[in-house]
């Protein structure tokens, strides 16, 4: 095999790789799962990790609007303690790493943002080489 058909066979791998990827993405996604009972008194939406996501209870939205709002104060609470695990494992370094935790109620999660400060530069040093001779 000449260097030219490896590298024109490992693109096509990574090629496809690639897509592989976006179409997984793609199906897990849409993996969560609605399910309603019977007699269409409760359904129960989860996300692709089994993670309750909405409830509706037909003859009481009431309570499952209480209920969807326990179950997120306990998905924070459960994201603050392992947030707070990981903090002591990692110790003084916790400072250094990005830990900002959200755990999205409904949907997808919105885009976080840095929380820490863009570098600039001063200036372009790049002609300036120490090792250029005059």
């Amino acid at each position: 095999m000449t260097p030219d058909e490896w590298l024109a066979d490992f693109e096509a791998k990574t090629a496809e790789l690639r897509r592989n990827a976006v179409a997984f993405r793609r199906n897990l996604e849409a993996a969560g799962q609605t399910v309603t009972s019977d007699d269409k008194a409760l359904t129960v939406t989860v996300a692709p990790n089994g993670a309750l996501l909405d409830l509706k209870i037909a003859q009481n939205p009431e309570l499952a609007a209480r209920l969807m709002a326990l179950v997120r104060q306990a998905r924070e609470g459960a994201a603050a303690n392992v947030l707070g695990e990981f903090r002591n494992a990692v110790g003084g370094q916790a400072g250094q790493l990005d830990t900002d935790v959200s755990v999205p109620a409904f949907g997808t999660p919105e885009p976080r943002k840095p929380n820490h400060p863009q570098l600039v530069e001063d200036e372009d040093f790049s002609d300036n080489s120490i090792y250029r001779r005059p």
